[in-house]
């Protein structure tokens, strides 16, 4: 890349193929569309929508929405372009050039590259021969590393270990730094404690509306925490980012949030069964609670399901993640896998 600056030399682009064609367990994505009610105020909201005019650069409506569904006031909230945006201003609002953040690996690829954007290095904390990432290990990291903040994904993106939140908040009160929690997957775990951040003044909480919720094609997601640290992401975050139709139609989805009840319970049935037909078969499958399985298998299974249009996450060879989807996508996995044997 001609012009890139040289301390971005070693970057690469991040990039997911488009599929239009066969299974699609490769994204993290649900299964399902939102419910029908809710597709069904979308369908009436956009006839109100004024499309020549700029959205709320302050995304009120939403912002209200969301801490009423939270119990929390909605200056304790920002939303952006996914998760992603706001964890990318707050790594940019927080970290100076040489300064270090500690993250747990493997984990969401972007927060090293969030990193490397500040001229910043992502230092890791690696989990053990199962990929159990130990919560004490990262506290005692924590107290003898110079970094100036700590990024935590529970449900963890690939390996799909879930955080008790009694160890995410011995976490906190073992230091002052910043903790980021990406709760990206915690709709799809045993109990969501996205209320912790408005108790901590070091922590901020980040979810999605492109998972549980269904809507990754929006790209709407939205930040938890005290005033002050919503107002440094509202400092950095790009103006007008999050569309109007974004804004309504996340709006609506939170509002109805109750619908995608029976959504979420197939999907962490569906996941469970996999997992123990994968474990069954002799595969080295990880402890999940988030919607997609870890597991190693050899590169021929991969092939097999390429052959036969089903894609899934590679990671270095003999490292998967699929992620979970419909009963019959999930029967047709499987059986390409037990065929393959």
């Amino acid at each position: 890349m001609k012009y890139m600056k040289k301390s971005f030399a070693d970057m690469e682009v991040y990039h997911s193929t488009l599929i239009t064609d066969g299974i699609i367990l490769n994204a993290n994505e649900s299964p399902y569309q939102p419910p029908k009610k809710i597709i069904e105020l979308f369908n009436e909201a956009i006839k109100k929508i004024e499309f020549n005019r700029y959205p709320d650069m302050d995304e009120r409506e939403l912002d209200a929405a969301i801490a009423k569904h939270f119990g929390v006031n909605p200056e304790n909230v920002t939303v952006g372009v996914g998760s992603d945006e706001l964890l990318s201003s707050t790594f940019k609002a927080v970290l100076e050039p040489g300064e270090k953040i500690l993250g747990f690996t493997p984990a969401f690829s972007m927060y090293k590259v969030f990193a490397t954007l500040c001229n910043a290095t992502y230092e890791s904390v690696y989990g053990d021969e199962n990929m159990r990432f130990s919560i004490d290990e990262m506290i005692e990291k924590i107290k003898t590393s110079d970094a100036k903040a700590v990024v935590v994904c529970s449900p963890n993106n690939p390996t799909g270990q879930y955080f008790t939140e009694e160890e995410i908040r011995r976490l906190i009160e073992s230091t002052n730094k910043l903790v980021l929690l990406d709760l990206a997957y915690i709709n799809f775990a045993s109990n969501d404690y996205t209320k912790i951040a408005m108790e901590y003044d070091n922590v901020i909480a980040y979810r999605t509306f492109s998972k549980d919720m269904a809507l990754p094609s929006l790209r709407v997601g939205y930040a938890i925490s005290n005033k002050d640290n919503i107002d440094m992401i509202n400092c950095i975050k790009d103006p007008y980012s999050v569309t109007t139709m974004s804004q309504i139609m996340a709006k609506i989805a939170i509002e109805n949030a109750d619908l995608y009840k029976p959504q979420l319970d197939l999907i962490k049935s569906e996941r469970d069964r996999v997992y123990n037909e994968l474990k069954s078969m002799g595969f080295k499958v990880y402890p999940t609670e988030a919607n997609f399985i870890y597991m190693n298998m050899d590169d021929k299974y991969y092939q097999k399901l390429l052959e036969n249009k089903i894609y899934i996450r590679r990671f270095k060879e003999g490292t998967y993640r699929p992620c979970i989807g419909t009963k019959e996508e999930n029967d047709k996995f499987l059986e390409v896998l037990r065929n393959a044997k």
